[in-house]
């Protein structure tokens, strides 16, 4: 076919007299010649971002995580993997990444997020945030009142055009199953998007082991590991008995409750009394709203900060992570709890009170030993319980320990903005 198109070229301008020599074989090998050079030229031209995708097989390989139960790091053809499980109203939904080189340019919108990247000195990659006002680290915060950093909004004000505008690597949120999500309008974008659900873990440790997810997205894996492993042994050692102190072992097995107190069987055993010799005070959690109480369950995040604090959870045998109790079963509690721990989102008696007066008759409202965790806040009024306290669970167990073992009248807690502040504090001192 080549030779037959070259042959007609030969009458333009009598030239087929000239390249008569070069027809037959030699003709063939100049045809081969210049398909073998166009094919050179396009191949050396192309970028290696253009280069056809891998076709490697291999199968990922993940890493054992140590407590984290949705998040699964591994590698795969020279690349990271990641997997997250998020419990997204009644499904588990899966998201898988594929992490070829370090993220430059992220966008976040978990405060969780920001404490992560925070502990690992690696904020100022962070180009783009939901609302700034909700931003307690004051470098972060200095950027976002700067222009530096956009606000992109959240949930239904979510500005797909700002992000966009900003050039992200990838974008970071989070799902609750509700209304306010927006991963799915995100997901139009297509911006590389990860959504992360390690406020769905139940105990510090799970928690703290997602900084290894920020290590090999922004190619700081080592750092982030020696982060985790050095925060694991610090908290476990924090759970040993102080020297001198007198304080009964904070256990966090899974299995007992404080040592030397038997697990409490939910809320009958709760309202049986203390046990002979026991020190660790009682506590009780969450808030009523219209006669129902909500509560954290035995297997929740907060039940696991109480028993690693010193305390003894009320409700610690509840084999749930969320409990709805009617007032009056909580008020049969009334004189068993020493210490009343998150009073839903109020900062003050008297927000309490107006809310739920019937809570004055609580042992632990009377005797002024309720704990709330807002201690450190930002300029906004954003609460750093948060945001970086789930990135350091050692220094949120020794502040929810002064706490609970506070007298009546004692300072726990810090004022809210104050440098080194405690995340928790008694609302009666403040």
């Amino acid at each position: 076919m080549c030779r037959g198109k070259f042959h007609k070229m030969l009458k333009i301008n009598n030239l087929r007299a000239f390249l008569r020599p070069f027809l037959g074989w030699r003709l063939a090998v100049f045809c081969a010649f210049l398909v073998l050079a166009a094919l050179v030229w396009v191949f050396q031209g192309r970028s290696p971002e253009a280069k056809a995708p891998s076709s490697c097989a291999e199968e990922a390989v993940w890493e054992p995580m140590g407590h984290s139960r949705l998040l699964h790091l591994g590698h795969r053809c020279g690349n990271g993997e990641i997997e997250v499980l998020s419990f997204i109203g009644k499904d588990t939904v899966v998201y898988r990444l594929t992490v070829e080189k370090p993220v430059r340019r992220v966008v976040i919108l978990s405060s969780a997020q920001i404490g992560f990247m925070t502990r690992l000195g690696i904020a100022d990659r962070i180009v783009g945030v939901g609302e700034g006002k909700y931003v307690v680290d004051s470098a972060l915060y200095a950027r976002v009142a700067a222009g530096e950093v956009a606000e992109v909004g959240n949930g239904p004000t979510i500005s797909l055009e700002k992000v966009l505008a900003l050039k992200p690597d990838l974008v970071m949120t989070f799902a609750t199953g509700g209304s306010y999500d927006d991963y799915d309008r995100l997901q139009t974008l297509g911006i590389p998007l990860l959504v992360t659900s390690e406020w769905q873990e139940d105990n510090p440790l799970a928690k703290i082991e997602w900084i290894k997810l920020y290590g090999m997205l922004f190619g700081v894996d080592s750092l982030a590991a020696a982060i985790y492993e050095q925060t694991k042994e610090d908290y476990l050692s924090s759970l040993a008995p102080s020297a001198g102190s007198g304080q009964a072992s904070r256990l966090s097995s899974n299995k007992g409750g404080v040592a030397g107190v038997a697990p409490a069987e939910g809320v009958a055993d709760a309202a049986g009394g203390r046990s002979e010799g026991e020190t660790s005070p009682r506590v009780i959690a969450g808030m009523a709203y219209g006669g129902v109480w909500y509560a954290p369950g035995g297997k929740s995040y907060t039940a696991h900060l109480v028993k690693a604090a010193g305390g003894r959870y009320l409700w610690e045998g509840d084999t749930t992570r969320e409990l709805k109790l009617s007032l009056e079963e909580v008020m049969l509690l009334a004189d068993s709890a020493d210490v009343w721990v998150n009073p839903g989102a109020f900062g003050s008696v008297e927000e309490v009170l107006a809310t739920e007066p019937r809570v004055k008759a609580l042992k632990a409202f009377r005797d002024k030993r309720v704990c709330q965790n807002d201690g450190r806040k930002g300029p906004g009024g954003g609460n750093d319980f948060y945001e970086s306290a789930v990135a350091r669970p050692v220094k949120l167990i020794a502040d929810l320990h002064g706490c609970l073992f506070a007298e009546n009248g004692s300072v726990s807690g810090g004022q809210s903005g104050q440098a080194g502040a405690s995340w928790y504090r008694n609302i009666f001192n403040f």
